[in-house]
């Protein structure tokens, strides 16, 4: 398992996509801190500010880190080194896992990069300008960034899961594309276009599709002119329980789908 990962690791630190969305979220990070101050001044009420506002502008990332899971997860099949890598003693599960394992970590790495970045150009920025940064950090808004950010962690391990499971699945890496595409938007509209149907089961769907969540703890959820964020003990259980869910269900079939049909390239 170590071999198998340290391999990949290489292959990560090699490859020209990941390099691309690294570069592509640094400097979303820094023209978004810049515009963001020429629109309405870089003054802050807190230092915490910046953070609660780049969560806001996280849900892009869920239209660019899905696919690249998806190359990654169908490099395999596409380049036929999961034959070899198995062939070689790696067990399946350890192959998915240490897959999906692997991608989490990219999830990470980019989340630490995007919101960090963003919270260190502002802050300096504010410095620099010499606008005000007030102190009236409460517990709570800590409690609430954190929160969001952990969510969005979650939340994109769910998206990965589920590509990783379709990349499974399909095996080609364009096929695979188009299936990811068709999932990543497929929600967004679950989120839109069922928002206010008349069907209860829509409905139910809608309100427990993963970006209605997304919205919701971003700050971006509109209903009746109103925004709605996640409040109390039960809204925040189930934000939980749906990826989590999710990612037990995705992984689970991606395995048995592995596991079950044999390796042609």
């Amino acid at each position: 398992m170590k071999d198998f990962l340290r391999a990949e690791v290489y292959f990560l630190r090699k490859d020209v996509a990941f390099k691309s969305i690294t570069v592509l979220f640094a400097l979303a990070s820094l023209g978004l801190a810049v515009a963001l101050g020429r629109i309405g001044g870089y003054a802050l009420s807190s230092p915490i500010e910046p953070l609660r506002t780049a969560v806001s502008f996280s849900i892009f990332l869920y239209f660019i880190i899905p696919m690249f899971i998806c190359f990654f997860i169908t490099e395999g099949f596409e380049y036929g080194s999961v034959q070899n890598i198995i062939a070689l003693g790696q067990s399946r599960q350890g192959y998915i896992l240490g897959k999906y394992l692997l991608g989490v970590v990219v999830i990470l790495w980019w989340l630490l990069q995007f919101f960090g970045l963003f919270l260190i150009v502002y802050l300096s920025a504010a410095l620099i300008t010499g606008s005000p940064v007030g102190h009236e950090t409460t517990a709570e808004d800590i409690s609430t960034a954190m929160r969001a950010v952990g969510l969005n962690i979650l939340y994109l391990a769910a998206y990965s899961a589920v590509v990783m499971m379709l990349g499974v699945m399909i095996r080609k890496a364009a096929s695979a594309i188009v299936a990811t595409l068709f999932f990543v938007f497929g929600n967004f509209l679950l989120t839109g276009y069922l928002q206010g149907t008349s069907s209860a089961f829509l409905r139910l769907l809608s309100d427990h599709a993963l970006m209605t969540q997304i919205m919701k703890f971003s700050g971006m959820y509109v209903e009746n002119s109103q925004v709605i964020l996640l409040t109390g003990t039960s809204d925040y259980v189930r934000a939980v329980l749906i990826p989590v869910i999710v990612i037990i269900v995705c992984l689970t079939t991606a395995l048995l789908s592995l596991e079950k049909r044999d390796i042609h390239i």
